[in-house]
């Protein structure tokens, strides 16, 4: 019954619409969050408080990446109002868009519906991707020119694959790595069907290379910098190579950001699967293979750009990678396995229970990337109505990375107040949350309970927002 429910083209799209509203609608009050503060909501403002009069942003703010979303954010703005809204629902079709290319990438893995879809759904419910579906950031506009770049390759539309392509590398300097990696699987998969190497498979990339070079050029001719920002100290440190322990401490990250938030389940299966696979000397059949080796492709390229620098990365920085892995072996438990209701009811158990990961504060983790952020927006906009009645002036308190910019900037708010740097001399109050990832010396001056108190506490399903008093009966910070 299900499965003729789903062959239906009509009932999958409504499906698919009805999932993306249902994501853009219960985030539509979520304020921009984590890194989609620097990348997305300061240039859309630029640009909607400048009307468009300029391309490039000033060097105080611009952190590398093309800024075509901001572009688009701030047109939004300026044709339905600016508001949270308005910027959620320019998301939507994003969403929508990676649901629907996931399902036309997905229609060779079985003859029947039933298979597709239990892949889709375990694709969706990757903590990261969710996470990330329910924020305004570039990575959803990315995940989806990249998956339908992959899709126009498989099917050999060469004008398709031009027009994604395009997109793709201009979205975001992660979207150009990614791009490169869909070019990898190009030249790959030439190889492989015509055993000799040939350029004419590249052909549908040129124009996407070549607006990227354009764009690099008159950048440069412009700024003087590309990719990293040298003219600012905000991002200097994503320019600095890193040591040798670094870089090994780099792959350390990596391994976890792949297993985090629930995917140890998938990933522990993936191992196995390479071990099968270098004994049997054979990959399983040709959607496998293909799954496989594009993800294959998009760690190469990705992996030794976030290795080689100081620059931390986030989770999201592997979406391509996860995204591939989880098809490949949700489609091994479904075809191949032995104990497919087992496994993928195990796999599918672990992924959930990854929205549930939170570790203690004292071990930094990429909230972002986890949908046990979400309680953080409510507590903190009641912290902020405590602040607000207790006529505490927001500029004398201080915070942390990321509430530290301005009102305007992280809530789309007329007033153009911001809480400042914490200052642990100055500072009367100081506002902490888990999700601000604190060293530990800090974490343990103001939980000691010697130079803090607890002036208002918040906890919201593992998420807490505290406000801290300065210890008015100490002493000891006087001369």
């Amino acid at each position: 019954m299900l499965e003729k429910i789903l062959e239906r083209r009509g009932f999958r799209l409504i499906l698919f619409f009805g999932i993306s509203l249902i994501i853009t609608l219960i985030s539509a009050d979520n304020f921009f969050f984590w890194d989609t503060i620097s990348q997305i909501s300061t240039p859309a403002n630029w640009y909607y408080d400048n009307n468009f009069r300029y391309f490039f942003l000033p060097d105080d703010i611009a952190t590398g990446h093309p800024t075509f979303v901001g572009m688009y954010l701030a047109f939004l703005w300026k044709l339905l109002g600016k508001n949270l809204l308005v910027s959620h629902l320019g998301m939507l079709p994003f969403i929508y868009g990676i649901l629907y290319q996931l399902d036309v990438f997905l229609k060779n893995s079985d003859k029947g519906r039933i298979i597709p879809f239990l892949i889709l759904l375990m694709v969706i419910c990757d903590a990261t991707l969710l996470s990330q579906m329910s924020m305004i950031t570039f990575d959803i506009p990315q995940i989806f020119f990249f998956i339908w770049s992959l899709n126009s390759l498989l099917y050999g539309r060469h004008l398709s694959l031009s027009i994604s392509f395009t997109a793709l590398v201009m979205t975001s300097l992660r979207g150009s790595v990614c791009g490169f990696g869909v070019m990898a699987f190009a030249i790959l998969n030439s190889l492989r069907e015509n055993h000799k190497f040939s350029l004419k498979p590249l052909l549908p990339f040129l124009p996407g290379l070549l607006a990227l070079t354009l764009f690099f050029t008159v950048f440069f001719i412009e700024k003087h910098w590309i990719i990293h920002n040298l003219s600012s100290k905000r991002w200097a440190e994503s320019s600095e190579f890193a040591s040798l322990s670094e870089i090994f401490r780099n792959i350390g990250l990596v391994a976890w950001r792949l297993i985090d938030y629930g995917r140890l389940g998938v990933w522990s299966i993936f191992l196995y699967l390479l071990f099968k696979l270098v004994k049997r000397r054979a990959l399983f059949d040709k959607f496998f293979s293909d799954t496989f080796f594009m993800a294959i492709c998009q760690f190469a390229v990705i992996f030794p750009v976030v290795v080689i620098y100081r620059n931390p990365f986030g989770h999201r920085y592997f979406l391509p990678v996860i995204i591939l892995v989880t098809i490949s072996v949700t489609y091994w438990i479904l075809k191949y396995s032995k104990y497919r209701n087992l496994l993928y009811g195990l796999a599918f158990t672990v992924t959930i229970s990854g929205y549930f990961w939170i570790y203690p504060k004292m071990i930094a983790q990429g909230w972002d990337a986890t949908p046990a952020h979400w309680p953080y927006y409510s507590a903190r906009n009641e912290m902020l109505g405590y602040i607000k009645s207790k006529s505490i002036m927001v500029g004398e308190v201080g915070t942390f990375f990321p509430n530290k910019a301005s009102f305007r900037l992280i809530d789309l708010k007329d007033e153009s107040g911001m809480f400042k740097d914490a200052d642990f001399e100055e500072d009367e109050y100081i506002l902490f949350s888990n999700v601000y990832n604190l060293k530990d010396a800090q974490i343990n001056d103001l939980f000691s309970g010697k130079n803090w108190i607890i002036e208002k506490e918040i906890k919201n399903k593992g998420v807490c927002v505290i406000l801290f008093r300065r210890n008015a009966n100490i002493t000891d910070r006087l001369p």
